[in-house]
């Protein structure tokens, strides 16, 4: 290989991101990344030592070495490793929706804190969620700070300014959510801290369906082994393995198939742009409406206990593609269990049949609970639908001047989208339901 195939660039059309060099036929390796540039809990070991073993998961180490060494303003990273990679890393993360509710829980207003109250429950629990995420991990960076008397010239973000402090691991915890990739380091491949951030692939957007990359299994994965060396062999990168990539074409990375939802949470974008006035597909979590439902009734703390002790509490959602539109095994599996117990005296042996249904012994409990779970869901959907509609109209477009600024409306647009989603699966589910469509 003479060199990378690939240019990192900024274009107008694209803003950063990856483009071909010259033509590539399928599987051409587009890039290899050292072992020594890549960023790790293996390769940050020795400059974050301890008296014994790491108390830090990866994403721990790295996010700490990056908040310790933020770039200040428009300067470069003073750290002589990882500078000038760090360098070229994000310098804000304002449009993510985690530093919204960091800076909401400093009493901070401005930015994009106002638009936590425009967020769907379901998206707004998962935020939740990702923000006790991050501040276990800042609460094990802090002890570990404490308890190895850290000092560095470097690290102004100290201890006692508490909002700052969070701010800034924030910052670099978002850096390590965002763009961290998998990569074989433990000897099992579930092991959480198999994962590093990768110079150069950085810059790769994210497409769920166009022209990506894909990064070749290491010798670990291949023959399922621990790594020989301590830190791998390096990162290798191929073109797509059943299409060619013309000379100037973006090529991209896909991050999976992940419901808006998450993306948003997650990275902070969702697949559909404001261009798109309709959504075609999509996922809708419930938890909060059914939650209401089952806990409402007096019966409602034992149905949970049955949930919970067979695996099917929460994680309900309604879902709909080009080809169908349905709600969940697990949905269906609470509703089934909820009306059940509801028209029965509240024991055990009552709910014998779902037992049954869920072991597969038989497809359902009775006419009668199929009729009530279904008149439950299109419930449920009425309440998505009413909600979601109220939503966007208070987000509707002559209300932009509140967010003209930079990526307010853009974020304003990928909330509305969310919101888009939810309204049209609900719509399609209760089309289904009322149509008569087996599930």
């Amino acid at each position: 290989m003479d060199g990378p195939k690939i240019d990192a660039e900024s274009r107008i059309s694209a803003g950063n991101g990856l483009f071909v060099r010259t033509s590539c036929p399928p599987s051409s390796l587009l890039f290899v990344v050292p072992p020594q540039a890549l960023m790790n809990i293996k390769t940050l070991k020795s400059l974050h030592p301890t008296s014994g073993p790491t108390p830090l998961t990866a994403t721990q180490m790295i996010s700490l070495h990056l908040c310790i060494n933020r770039p200040h303003g428009s300067e470069d990273s003073p750290d002589p490793h990882y500078g000038p990679y760090i360098s070229t890393l994000p310098r804000e993360f304002d449009s993510h929706p985690l530093t919204w509710l960091v800076r909401s829980k400093s009493g901070i207003e401005s930015g994009g804190v106002p638009l936590l109250g425009y967020l769907p429950p379901s998206v707004r629990a998962s935020l939740v969620k990702l923000h006790d995420r991050f501040c276990q991990d800042w609460a094990a960076v802090r002890a570990y700070l404490t308890a190895n008397s850290y000092v560095s010239s470097n690290y102004d973000a100290h201890l006692d300014d508490v909002d700052g402090s969070t701010r800034n691991y924030a910052w670099a915890w978002l850096n390590v959510n965002t763009r961290c990739i998998y990569y074989r380091l433990k000897p099992s491949k579930e092991d959480p801290d198999n994962l590093t951030l990768c110079p150069i692939l950085d810059f790769a957007n994210h497409t769920p369906n166009g022209l990506h990359m894909t990064p070749v299994p290491s010798e670990a994965d291949i023959w399922d082994t621990a790594p020989v060396k301590p830190i791998g062999k390096g990162f290798r990168f191929v073109s797509p393995a059943d299409e060619s990539v013309q000379e100037g074409e973006e090529i991209f990375l896909t991050y999976g198939a992940h419901p808006n939802r998450t993306l948003f949470i997650e990275y902070g974008f969702v697949n559909k742009s404001s261009a798109e006035p309709d959504v075609t597909d999509g996922e809708v979590d419930v938890q909060d409406v059914v939650e209401s439902l089952i806990l409402d009734q007096k019966s409602g703390a034992f149905v949970k206990s049955v949930l919970e002790d067979e695996g099917y509490w929460g994680d309900w959602t309604l879902y709909c593609s080009a080809e169908s539109a349905q709600p969940s095994w697990r949905l269906i599996t609470a509703l089934r269990l909820h009306h059940l117990v509801v028209n029965n005296n509240i024991h055990d042996n009552a709910i014998q049949p779902w037992r049954d249904v869920i072991a597969g012994k038989q497809e359902t409990i009775s006419v009668g609970n199929e009729i009530a779970w279904k008149q439950s869901l299109i419930t449920i959907c009425d309440t998505l639908i009413t909600r979601a509609q109220t939503s966007l109209r208070y987000l509707k477009s002559d209300d932009a001047e509140m967010y003209s600024d930079g990526w307010l409306p853009w974020m304003r647009e990928n909330i509305r989208t969310l919101w888009r989603e939810e309204l049209l699966v609900a719509t399609v589910v209760k089309q289904c339901i009322l149509r008569g469509d087996d599930f």
